[in-house]
């Protein structure tokens, strides 16, 4: 099958053009962690354990001690592909009237494309969000669709560091402890990392159930006040005088994952986290079989080194002859420090 890149808009135009397309603001995840390319589309696991060690004090003449190392071992998974095409829109359209009509406006053809690429980009970088929070979950990308059946990404989240309320869940606002809770997973998390959390994050679900929660109201109140809630800004006062981070804007993202529309995260969990996301994880961008492809074309200018990311182009394959654009990626979130995520399921 033959496969021609002779489109109003280049390949590598309009790879340049999709890997400029911003994410929309409510994509809070996919925007908070930085971008990084990967051209052997393998992702090494160095799960190295620091510690915080120090030097020893000897007398003078005295044998100098002799520093443990850090631990580590490593593991390799190989990256997925993530794609998206349209092979029937506003190109086609115009494509067909321009036809009829014996008419030409290449100006408008590639205004088409360009929007077509611009929407494709965008249902990726949705995806990466929906992987993002999949990671933040339970510490594992797991993916199940299109095909790809049982793959499964596991970054190493310590045992310990995935809990649940030891008491009463947190839907019981009379009985559960909230705050002892949150103490105790803490102090776990400043063991396993040797700071503090920076950020405590969760759904607005949780958050209202926490707002509401006796032990909270009264640390904050007084068990004789009579309140019914306390405001974030108080909850966060009360947080910050317990050493613990702060409640962070909740976050209720859904997208339409295969024509159901689904949570990004459960609205059942809660994460300590550093205060920004890319201070512990990031999204890795491989190369494609797309990408490869041009790379060997002569009829675009496109190195192996511009391979990595993600990749736009216009093909007309055939026979049967059709003419589609298609973007494509090689990408997946990744857990850089695993200590330093901690999962809750309150609920």
């Amino acid at each position: 099958m033959a496969i021609v890149f002779d489109a109003e808009v280049g390949a590598g135009a309009l790879t340049a053009f999709t890997r400029n397309v911003p994410a929309e603001d409510n994509l809070r995840l996919f925007n908070e962690v930085p971008s990084r390319t990967n051209a052997t589309n393998e992702i090494d696991f160095a799960k190295i354990v620091k510690r915080n060690r120090t030097a020893s004090y000897r007398a003078f003449d005295g044998s100098i001690s002799v520093s443990a190392r850090d631990s580590g071992s490593t593991r390799t998974v190989g990256m997925i592909p993530l794609s998206d095409s349209r092979n029937v829109g506003e190109y086609e359209r115009l494509k067909l009237e321009f036809a009829r009509t014996k008419g030409t406006n290449t100006a408008l053809l590639a205004d088409a494309l360009y929007n077509d690429a611009e929407d494709l980009t965008r249902n990726i970088q949705r995806r990466l969000e929906l992987a993002l929070g999949d990671v933040l979950s339970d510490g594992i990308l797991t993916v199940n669709e299109n095909g790809l059946v049982g793959f499964e990404a596991d970054f190493g989240v310590p045992a310990d560091h995935k809990v649940s309320p030891a008491g009463a869940k947190w839907s019981d606002i009379v009985t559960a402890k909230v705050l002892t809770d949150l103490l105790l997973w803490h102090a776990v998390y400043v063991v396993a990392n040797g700071a503090p959390a920076g950020a405590i994050r969760t759904s607005q679900r949780v958050l209202t159930l926490v707002q509401t929660n006796k032990e909270i109201i009264d640390a904050v109140h007084g068990s004789a006040s009579g309140k019914t809630r306390v405001s974030r800004a108080a909850l966060n006062e009360l947080l910050a005088t317990e050493g613990l981070p702060p409640f962070v804007d909740p976050y209720d993202y859904q997208v339409d994952h295969e024509g159901k529309v689904v949570r990004t995260i459960a609205d059942d969990k809660l994460q300590f986290t550093p205060a920004s996301l890319g201070d512990f994880m990031h999204v890795e961008w491989g190369v494609t079989a797309t990408a490869l492809e041009l790379v060997n074309s002569t009829e675009v200018d496109f190195s192996f080194g511009d391979a990595a990311g993600i990749v736009g182009v216009v093909e007309k394959v055939g026979p049967p002859y059709r003419q589609f654009t298609f973007v494509d990626a090689v990408a997946m979130p990744v857990i850089d420090r695993a200590e330093a995520l901690f999962i809750a399921t309150v609920l």
